[in-house]
Protein backbone atom coordinates (compact mmCIF):
# COMPACT_ATOMS: atom_id res chain seq x y z
CA UNK A 1 0.00 0.00 0.00
CA UNK A 2 1.43 3.44 -0.84
CA UNK A 3 1.11 5.80 1.88
CA UNK A 4 -0.53 9.42 1.14
CA UNK A 5 -1.55 12.50 2.92
CA UNK A 6 -5.44 11.19 2.70
CA UNK A 7 -4.27 8.07 4.31
CA UNK A 8 -2.54 9.54 7.08
CA UNK A 9 -5.80 11.93 7.71
CA UNK A 10 -7.98 8.95 7.39
CA UNK A 11 -5.97 6.94 9.73
CA UNK A 12 -5.82 10.19 12.37
CA UNK A 13 -9.58 10.97 11.90
CA UNK A 14 -10.31 6.70 12.81
CA UNK A 15 -8.61 6.95 15.64
CA UNK A 16 -10.16 10.21 16.86
CA UNK A 17 -13.54 8.75 16.17
CA UNK A 18 -12.59 5.72 18.34
CA UNK A 19 -10.25 7.20 21.01
CA UNK A 20 -11.33 10.91 21.08
CA UNK A 21 -8.68 13.94 19.70
CA UNK A 22 -6.36 13.52 23.07
CA UNK A 23 -5.79 10.06 21.60
CA UNK A 24 -4.56 11.34 17.90
CA UNK A 25 -0.78 11.52 17.96
CA UNK A 26 1.76 11.23 15.64
CA UNK A 27 3.24 7.79 17.05
CA UNK A 28 -0.71 6.51 17.00
CA UNK A 29 -1.28 7.17 13.56
CA UNK A 30 2.28 5.96 12.91
CA UNK A 31 1.97 3.17 15.31
CA UNK A 32 -1.65 2.20 13.34
CA UNK A 33 0.08 2.64 9.23
CA UNK A 34 2.91 0.25 10.25
CA UNK A 35 5.31 2.62 9.69
CA UNK A 36 8.08 4.99 11.36
CA UNK A 37 6.80 8.49 12.92
CA UNK A 38 9.60 10.00 10.70
CA UNK A 39 7.48 8.97 7.65
CA UNK A 40 4.71 11.07 8.54
CA UNK A 41 6.92 14.00 7.42
CA UNK A 42 6.64 13.33 4.10
CA UNK A 43 2.85 14.13 4.27
CA UNK A 44 2.27 16.44 7.41
CA UNK A 45 4.08 19.45 8.61
CA UNK A 46 3.04 18.26 12.44
CA UNK A 47 0.70 17.06 14.33
CA UNK A 48 -1.06 20.93 14.62
CA UNK A 49 -1.15 20.35 10.92
CA UNK A 50 -2.62 17.30 10.57
CA UNK A 51 -5.55 18.03 13.19
CA UNK A 52 -6.18 21.00 11.15
CA UNK A 53 -6.33 18.83 7.49
CA UNK A 54 -8.73 16.55 9.64
CA UNK A 55 -10.83 19.14 10.43
CA UNK A 56 -11.20 20.54 7.21
CA UNK A 57 -11.81 17.65 5.76
CA UNK A 58 -14.48 16.97 8.25
CA UNK A 59 -15.81 21.03 8.39
CA UNK A 60 -16.39 20.19 4.53
CA UNK A 61 -18.05 17.05 4.71
CA UNK A 62 -20.76 18.09 7.21
CA UNK A 63 -21.04 21.23 5.23
CA UNK A 64 -21.89 18.72 1.97
CA UNK A 65 -24.21 16.59 4.30
CA UNK A 66 -25.94 19.87 5.82
CA UNK A 67 -26.40 21.41 2.30
CA UNK A 68 -27.95 17.74 0.69
CA UNK A 69 -29.93 17.78 3.64
CA UNK A 70 -31.23 21.57 2.81
CA UNK A 71 -32.15 20.54 -1.12
CA UNK A 72 -35.67 20.88 -1.77
CA UNK A 73 -36.74 22.40 1.49
CA UNK A 74 -36.85 26.36 2.76
CA UNK A 75 -38.19 27.54 6.30
CA UNK A 76 -38.40 25.60 9.12
CA UNK A 77 -38.21 21.88 7.23
CA UNK A 78 -34.65 23.00 5.62
CA UNK A 79 -33.37 24.21 9.30
CA UNK A 80 -34.59 21.02 10.96
CA UNK A 81 -33.32 18.96 8.04
CA UNK A 82 -30.01 20.61 8.02
CA UNK A 83 -29.83 20.52 12.20
CA UNK A 84 -30.17 16.72 11.76
CA UNK A 85 -27.83 16.10 9.76
CA UNK A 86 -25.10 17.99 12.07
CA UNK A 87 -26.16 15.75 14.76
CA UNK A 88 -26.36 12.67 12.47
CA UNK A 89 -22.55 13.54 11.43
CA UNK A 90 -21.60 14.21 14.96
CA UNK A 91 -22.75 10.66 15.90
CA UNK A 92 -21.00 8.93 13.20
CA UNK A 93 -17.53 11.02 13.26
CA UNK A 94 -17.64 11.86 17.28
CA UNK A 95 -13.77 12.58 17.42
CA UNK A 96 -13.47 14.50 13.91
CA UNK A 97 -16.44 17.10 15.53
CA UNK A 98 -14.36 17.48 18.39
CA UNK A 99 -11.06 18.28 15.64
CA UNK A 100 -13.29 20.53 14.35
CA UNK A 101 -14.00 22.58 17.43
CA UNK A 102 -10.36 22.61 18.27
CA UNK A 103 -9.84 23.86 14.57
CA UNK A 104 -12.08 27.08 15.28
CA UNK A 105 -9.50 28.01 17.75
CA UNK A 106 -6.26 27.35 16.60
CA UNK A 107 -7.30 27.28 12.79
CA UNK A 108 -6.16 28.90 9.74
CA UNK A 109 -7.52 31.24 7.13
CA UNK A 110 -8.84 28.17 5.43
CA UNK A 111 -10.63 26.67 8.51
CA UNK A 112 -12.65 30.42 8.76
CA UNK A 113 -13.19 30.39 5.46
CA UNK A 114 -15.17 26.79 5.38
CA UNK A 115 -16.73 28.14 9.04
CA UNK A 116 -18.08 31.08 6.59
CA UNK A 117 -19.70 28.31 4.24
CA UNK A 118 -21.70 26.68 7.08
CA UNK A 119 -22.85 30.10 8.68
CA UNK A 120 -24.12 31.58 5.01
CA UNK A 121 -26.01 28.22 4.26
CA UNK A 122 -27.56 29.20 7.59
CA UNK A 123 -28.40 32.41 6.96
CA UNK A 124 -29.78 31.74 3.77
CA UNK A 125 -32.18 28.81 5.61
CA UNK A 126 -33.09 31.57 7.97
CA UNK A 127 -33.96 34.13 5.59
CA UNK A 128 -36.05 31.20 3.77
CA UNK A 129 -38.67 31.41 6.66
CA UNK A 130 -39.99 34.65 5.63
CA UNK A 131 -39.77 36.58 9.17
CA UNK A 132 -40.83 40.20 9.03
CA UNK A 133 -37.53 41.41 10.64
CA UNK A 134 -35.02 38.47 10.03
CA UNK A 135 -31.90 39.93 11.78
CA UNK A 136 -29.61 37.24 11.16
CA UNK A 137 -26.96 38.67 13.28
CA UNK A 138 -28.66 37.93 16.03
CA UNK A 139 -30.56 34.95 14.73
CA UNK A 140 -27.21 32.83 13.44
CA UNK A 141 -25.75 32.94 16.24
CA UNK A 142 -28.95 31.84 18.75
CA UNK A 143 -28.82 28.86 15.92
CA UNK A 144 -24.98 28.00 16.15
CA UNK A 145 -25.02 28.19 19.69
CA UNK A 146 -28.25 25.89 19.85
CA UNK A 147 -26.97 23.66 17.65
CA UNK A 148 -23.78 23.01 18.94
CA UNK A 149 -24.90 23.15 22.45
CA UNK A 150 -27.90 20.87 22.13
CA UNK A 151 -25.43 17.92 20.27
CA UNK A 152 -22.51 18.51 22.00
CA UNK A 153 -24.68 17.49 25.28
CA UNK A 154 -26.52 14.95 24.21
CA UNK A 155 -23.40 13.24 22.18
CA UNK A 156 -23.22 10.46 24.61
CA UNK A 157 -27.18 9.74 24.64
CA UNK A 158 -27.30 10.36 20.51
CA UNK A 159 -24.68 7.32 20.49
CA UNK A 160 -26.97 5.13 22.42
CA UNK A 161 -29.93 5.80 20.92
CA UNK A 162 -29.86 8.21 17.39
CA UNK A 163 -33.12 7.69 16.73
CA UNK A 164 -34.55 9.56 20.39
CA UNK A 165 -31.39 12.52 19.88
CA UNK A 166 -33.22 13.03 16.74
CA UNK A 167 -36.33 13.51 17.86
CA UNK A 168 -34.98 15.43 21.02
CA UNK A 169 -33.29 17.40 18.58
CA UNK A 170 -36.37 18.11 16.53
CA UNK A 171 -38.86 18.93 19.68
CA UNK A 172 -36.10 21.15 21.15
CA UNK A 173 -35.71 22.80 17.32
CA UNK A 174 -39.42 23.64 17.37
CA UNK A 175 -39.12 25.28 20.89
CA UNK A 176 -36.05 27.55 19.25
CA UNK A 177 -37.97 28.16 16.30
CA UNK A 178 -41.67 29.31 17.75
CA UNK A 179 -39.06 32.07 19.85
CA UNK A 180 -37.58 32.89 16.88
CA UNK A 181 -41.09 33.68 15.00
CA UNK A 182 -42.41 34.94 18.17
CA UNK A 183 -39.56 37.73 17.91
CA UNK A 184 -38.86 38.31 14.24
CA UNK A 185 -42.56 37.72 13.27
CA UNK A 186 -43.81 35.65 10.09
CA UNK A 187 -43.74 37.73 6.85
Amino acid sequence: MRLTKETVIQTAADIADKDGLGGVSLRAVAEKLAIRTPSLYNHIDNLDGLLREMAHRGMREMNARMLQAAVGRSGDAAIKAVSVAYLEYMIAHPGVYETIQWALWHGSAETAEIFEQYKSLLVKLILSCRLKNPDTGEILPLLTGFLHGYCTMQLGKAIKNPEGAVRGLEMALDTVLLGIHGTYGQG
